[in-house]
């Protein structure tokens, strides 16, 4: 008896601390998309851009410089959080994570996009842009967006599909900015969107199977959406802290309804 009942007390503890922990971290992610909302408003949006991800694109690759970002929240594996790629900079996947995160403060929906070589290396990480209008990819480390030659931009599918987007709109690049712009070192044998996609569906025999099963619905794996929670270590956190106060409950409710023990 004794020992459930310190057993529950210890469950509702660390549940009542997990809940505290995920509300805290939730409310500093917020906190953080308000102040990008803030930038966009106060240095962003007046620029004279046909649309405003093109104009945080630009910001961004403008903001700080490109060196892989060695700052962590929490946990090292998880990497930067966007504001810390604001305050520091970072290399494509870092500022990546930033874009994104940026375009969540305005609502303006994202999935953040890997690039792989054919044998099956990751070499680049982008962003596409999601709205009610269009689909469009956008690199904030090279500052390359691709617009159609009448209205809108290609989408991480048409990329894919038609390798000559890319090259077409580098060549364009370079002879608009020069042969010593940084767009001319783009590594375009290696980072194309041939193989691009949104989640790595070969990691492991589980994602493969879910990879088939959409197929099989008629959904491409490699454009489903990414949840962001995977590339903001804040949002990632909260969902783990609220994840173990529902453990922790779910135990602390499961031993009170345990029988006592008879002496």
């Amino acid at each position: 008896m004794c020992v459930n009942k310190y057993s529950r007390l210890f469950s509702i503890v660390m549940s009542a601390i997990f809940l505290i922990a995920a509300v805290g971290i939730y409310a500093s992610y917020k906190s953080d998309l308000a102040k990008f909302k803030q930038i966009i408003n106060s240095e962003i949006s007046s620029e004279r851009q046909p649309d405003l991800f093109v104009a945080i694109n630009h910001w961004i690759y403008q903001n700080q410089g490109f060196k892989k970002n060695q700052h962590y929240f929490l946990l090292k594996p998880l990497g930067p959080t966007p504001m810390q790629v604001l305050e520091n900079g970072g290399d494509c996947a870092d500022k990546s994570r930033l874009l994104m995160a940026m375009l969540d403060a305005i609502n303006l929906d994202s999935t953040l996009v890997m690039l792989y070589s054919a044998e099956g290396q990751p070499t680049h990480t982008v962003v596409e842009a999601r709205t009610k209008q269009y689909q469009a990819v956008a690199d904030p480390v090279y500052d390359l967006v691709f617009p159609k030659a009448d209205q809108g931009y290609f989408s991480l599918a048409e990329l894919r599909n038609d390798p000559a987007i890319l090259n077409n709109r580098l060549d364009a690049l370079i002879t608009l900015q020069g042969a010593n712009a940084k767009i001319a070192y783009y590594k375009r044998e290696n980072e194309t969107y041939q193989y691009a996609t949104t989640l790595n569906w070969q990691k492991n025999k589980l994602l493969t199977a879910i990879a088939k099963q959409l197929e099989s619905k008629g959904i491409e794996p490699k454009n489903v959406r990414r949840p962001h929670f995977l590339d903001d270590p804040k949002l990632f956190m909260a969902m783990t802290a609220f994840v173990l106060c529902l453990l922790f409950a779910f135990f602390a409710l499961i031993i009170n309804k345990r029988p006592h023990e008879r002496h």
